[in-house]
């Protein structure tokens, strides 16, 4: 049993024979504001659309649609921190630290804000694809798994143009791995299932990324407010080189 695994896992990694390659998806958005609220346990609820970044294990591309939904929670904790928990194509959690400028609270026109920002994010993927998209019989497929763990460290400046318009940007750096294994669909008692039993390859990579971002923000009410972000990132995962300029926005609810 061995020995056919080894000799499936080689298959799999040296002929490239099949058409959809494994791929995570941590997004793209960022919406850290620099101004945050200096007194603690204010809370800050956003819906919104993430255009997302795909990474493939080879150099075919993605297909399917990036653009998917996410949902944010951030709170203050007093003394220039907040805490923040996402949910969409990662689960990310970040500490945000503005060390100048005014709080939300008392921000007025012309406020110049700096904040630093530490996050992490998680993702876990698995599918089933096949040696030839128009079939799919049992020996013509494999399922495979993966997990992508970010570390992602920013820079975020602000300048608040009235009391309803904040403009705000950041520069940031990404690192983390992604380790996948395939798994073999030929035999019954692997149908479907991750199991170590099955595994016939692995697949894993340290990548990085870098980049910017640019944000506005408008007020439309004291509680309901809606920005759109432009995001351009160079990553390098699997040994390739890749540029994305990305568009996200979003809705906040603010108490």
């Amino acid at each position: 049993m061995k020995k056919c695994a080894a000799a499936l896992a080689s298959t799999l990694v040296l002929t490239g024979c099949f058409t959809t390659p494994p791929e995570s998806d941590i997004g793209s958005v960022r919406f850290d504001n620099p101004e945050v609220h200096g007194q603690p346990l204010n809370v800050k609820m956003a819906i919104g659309l993430d255009e997302g970044q795909p990474i493939t294990i080879s150099d075919t591309s993605r297909e399917s649609d990036d653009i998917d939904g996410y949902a944010s929670l951030e709170v203050s904790l007093g003394g220039g921190f907040a805490a923040k928990v996402q949910t969409g194509k990662a689960l990310k959690t970040a500490l945000i630290y503005q060390f100048s400028g005014q709080h939300a609270e008392s921000a007025q026109k012309g406020n110049i804000s700096h904040a630093i920002t530490l996050a992490y994010l998680s993702d876990e993927e698995s599918g089933t694809y096949f040696k030839n998209a128009e079939i799919s019989y049992q020996d013509d497929r494999s399922d495979w798994k993966l997990d992508h763990d970010l570390i992602d460290i920013a820079w975020v400046s602000g300048y608040r143009f009235s009391p309803d318009a904040l403009l705000y940007g950041s520069i940031f750096y990404q690192t983390g791995e992604i380790d996948g294994t395939y798994y073999s669909s030929i035999f019954t008692r692997c149908d479907g299932r991750h199991i170590p039993e099955c595994a016939v390859g692995k697949f894993e990579d340290d990548g990085s990324a870098y980049g910017l971002s640019v944000s506005f923000e408008y007020a439309f009410t004291n509680h309901f407010l809606g920005s759109v972000e432009l995001v351009h990132n160079r990553s390098n995962w699997f040994n390739r080189n890749k540029n994305d300029t990305l568009t996200n926005v979003n809705l906040i609810y603010q108490f």
